[in-house]
């Protein structure tokens, strides 16, 4: 058998987005959109220099919502924050994504997301 060693390096960045968490842009998310973009464009850009990112985002969404909604699946909540981190040349390609843990979780409190970077080393780097 193959035996690797995968690890998270130097933490990259530690970030929270409020707002109607959401999968894709309109009226009622434009703010939660705005405020990603805003956040990771204060974000470093030598970090796009990392060749392999280790993710870890967590989404705190409305319990009335999750219950309503199909939409709010894992890999539609997770397309658009690459996609912003790309968009903000914060990491050079979501390719870039070695490891990505995504978790979400009912709120009657405020909605959010919170996201964690690292750099990833594994064997074979």
């Amino acid at each position: 058998g193959r035996c690797c060693y995968n690890m998270r390096g130097d933490k990259l960045f530690e970030i929270a987005v409020n707002g109607n968490v959401n999968t894709k842009s309109n009226e009622k998310s434009i703010d939660y959109f705005d405020r990603m973009e805003t956040l990771f464009s204060t974000l470093p850009r030598s970090i796009s220099l990392c060749s392999k990112i280790s993710i870890d985002a967590k989404f705190w969404i409305s319990s009335k919502r999750l219950h309503e909604t199909r939409a709010l699946d894992l890999d539609n909540l997770i397309k658009p924050v690459l996609d912003h981190l790309t968009k903000m040349n914060v990491i050079n390609d979501d390719a870039n994504v070695f490891e990505l843990k995504i978790t979400k979780y009912p709120t009657d409190g405020e909605q959010l997301l919170h996201i964690e970077a690292w750099e990833w080393i594994a064997c074979g780097n």
